[in-house]
C-alpha cells in the first residue's frame, strides 16, 4: 500500500509557506513530529511519503492509495481544500489532529475517515480496516496503548530542518487551563516514554539543536532529571529548548537547573499568559504567581539559560490599560524572548464552549483562529482595542534597538553556540509580528 502523509501550509507564524525556498526555512524552520510519528506507526510493508506543504508543493495526481492529513484549527480551510482535491481524484482521505478531534462531524464532510485524539492505537487499525475494505467513518479516541513501545520518529522521511530537530517524551497534561486544547486532545493522564528510549532517540537524531515537544518538561521533575543525567553520562553534546512551568523553574532545587544546563538546555518557554493574577486564577492557571515571575527568570539566567515567555491578551479581566502594564512589567522582568498572542477560543476547549454559550464567538472562519486576529467579543474592551493593544506590545518589545540588545544578551547569557536557538527565535518573532500586526 502507498501512503501519503500531508502537513498543510501555514499562513501565520515565524515561518510560513510563503518563505518556501528561502534560507529561513532551512535555518529557522520549525520541526514537526506528528507525521514522522504516524509514519513510524505504519507497518513497514507499506511505503510512506511525507509532504510538508510549507516546503514542497502537493502533487494531487500522485500514485497513492491512502492520504492522511493532519489538521490544526487555523489550517482547517486549507486541509479541507486538499482533502476535497484528493477525493475528486478517487483517493481515500483520513483526517486527524486537534480540529477534527474537536469537530469530527465537520471534518467528515471532507474525508472518508476521521481519527480522533492520539493515533497510536487507531492508525494501525485504520490501515488494517482500509486494506480489508472496512474503513470506519470515525475512529473514536483510543488511548489504550503502551507508550513504552512507541517507536522513534521516522527521521529518514524528514527532508528539511537540518539544523533543528524535535521529539516528545510524554503525552497528556494534568493542568486544566481553560484555553488549552491539549487536555481535550490527549487527556489529563500523563504517559512517559522510557528514559533510555528517549535518550537513544536524541543520540541518533542528526540535528545538533532540538526541541522537546512536551506540554512541559517540568511536569515530573525526577523523570526529566533522569533524562538529563543519561544525556550527560552518554556525553551527548546538543543544545535544546523545552516548555517549562514558572512554579517549578522558580522553586525547584538547583540540581534540576544545573543538570538541565549541563545536558544542553539553553531556553525554557514559559506560558506566563498574563501579568494579572485574577485573570490567571479565572482561567485555572493558579500555579502561575505573577509575584514570582521576575525571581524565576533571574534564577534561570543565573544558570546560563534563557526564558521565552508567552503572554495572552483578551481575558475577561483585561481592560485597555493591560497593554502598558504588561510592557512595564516584562521590561522589569528582563525577559529574553516574548510571544504575543491574542486569546483564541479553539473548538474543543472549555473557553470556546463558554464563549459560544454567551454568544461571544464572532466568526467560524477557522483561518482566523491564528492568535493574531480577534475572533470573539472581548468583555472589557473593543475588538479594535484588543488588536491594537497586542500590536503595540509586539512593536515596542521588538523594536530594532530592543532586538539588538536582547540578542546580544542572549548570547552572553548562554555562553554557547546553541544560544542561537533563542536568538534566532527572537529575530523570527520580530519578522512575524511586523508582517501579521503590520508595523
Amino acid at each position: 500500500m502507498k501512503i501519503l502523509l500531508v502537513f498543510p501550509r501555514i499562513e501565520h507564524g515565524v515561518i510560513t509557506f510563503k518563505d518556501r525556498g528561502s534560507w529561513r526555512t532551512i535555518v529557522s524552520g520549525y520541526p514537526i513530529i506528528t507525521l514522522p510519528h504516524i509514519a513510524a506507526l505504519t507497518p513497514r510493508e507499506h511505503s510512506v511519503k511525507i509532504i510538508n506543504e510549507n516546503y514542497d508543493p502537493i502533487d494531487f495526481d500522485e500514485d497513492v492509495d491512502l492520504v492522511g492529513i493532519t489538521c490544526y484549527t487555523m489550517t482547517a480551510p486549507r486541509v479541507y481544500q486538499i482533502a476535497d482535491e484528493f477525493r475528486k481524484r478517487g483517493k481515500t482521505v483520513v483526517l486527524g489532529g486537534y480540529h477534527p478531534t474537536a469537530l469530527p462531524e465537520e471534518a467528515r464532510q471532507h474525508a472518508d475517515s476521521v481519527v480522533m485524539g492520539m493515533a497510536d492505537a487507531s492508525w494501525p487499525q485504520v490501515i488494517k480496516d482500509f486494506g480489508e475494505g472496512k474503513l470506519k467513518p470515525i475512529y473514536e479516541r483510543n488511548h489504550d496503548f503502551d507508550i513504552s513501545i512507541v517507536p522513534p520518529l521516522r527521521r529518514d522521511l524528514i527532508k528539511h530542518n537540518p539544523f533543528l530537530g524535535a521529539l516528545q517524551t510524554t503525552r497528556g497534561c494534568t493542568n486544566q487551563c481553560e484555553f488549552c486544547a491539549i487536555s481535550s486532545f490527549c487527556g489529563n493522564v500523563v504517559m512517559q516514554r522510557p528514559v533510555k528510549a528517549v535518550v537513544e532517540e536524541i543520540k541518533n537524531m542528526p540535528n545538533k539543536l532540538f526541541i522537546f515537544h512536551d506540554p512541559h518538561l517540568t511536569l515530573h521533575r525526577k523523570y526529566a532529571m533522569e533524562i538529563f543525567k543519561e544525556m550527560i553520562r552518554q556525553k551527548i553534546h546538543k543544545g535544546w529548548a523545552a516548555n517549562g512551568t514558572s512554579n517549578i523553574l522558580g522553586k525547584v532545587d538547583k540540581e534540576f537547573l544545573e543538570l538541565a544546563r549541563k545536558s544542553g538546555c539553553v531556553e525554557w518557554f514559559v506560558g506566563f499568559e498574563s501579568v494579572n493574577q485574577e485573570a490567571l486564577n479565572n482561567i485555572k492557571k493558579t500555579h502561575n504567581k505573577v509575584e514570582d515571575f521576575k525571581k524565576m527568570i533571574k534564577r534561570v539566567h543565573d544558570h546560563d539559560m534563557t526564558i521565552q515567555g508567552g503572554i495572552i491578551f483578551g481575558f475577561d479581566e483585561d481592560t485597555p490599560d493591560i497593554f502598558d502594564t504588561t510592557l512595564e512589567t516584562i521590561n522589569d522582568w528582563d525577559l529574553d524572548v516574548l510571544e504575543v498572542n491574542i486569546l483564541t477560543p479553539y473548538p474543543g476547549t472549555p473557553l470556546f464552549d463558554r464563549l459560544e454559550r454567551d454568544g461571544r464567538i464572532l466568526t467560524r472562519d477557522w483561518s482566523l483562529y491564528n492568535q493574531v486576529n480577534v475572533v470573539f467579543k472581548p468583555k472589557n474592551m473593543t475588538e479594535k482595542e484588543l488588536l491594537e493593544g497586542a500590536r503595540k506590545v509586539a512593536k515596542e518589545f521588538y523594536s530594532s534597538y530592543n532586538l539588538f540588545k536582547k540578542v546580544s544578551k542572549i548570547m552572553v547569557t548562554t555562553k554557547k553556540f546553541s544560544g542561537i536557538i533563542p536568538a534566532a527565535t527572537s529575530v523570527s518573532y520580530r519578522r512575524y509580528y511586523k508582517r501579521d500586526f503590520n508595523f
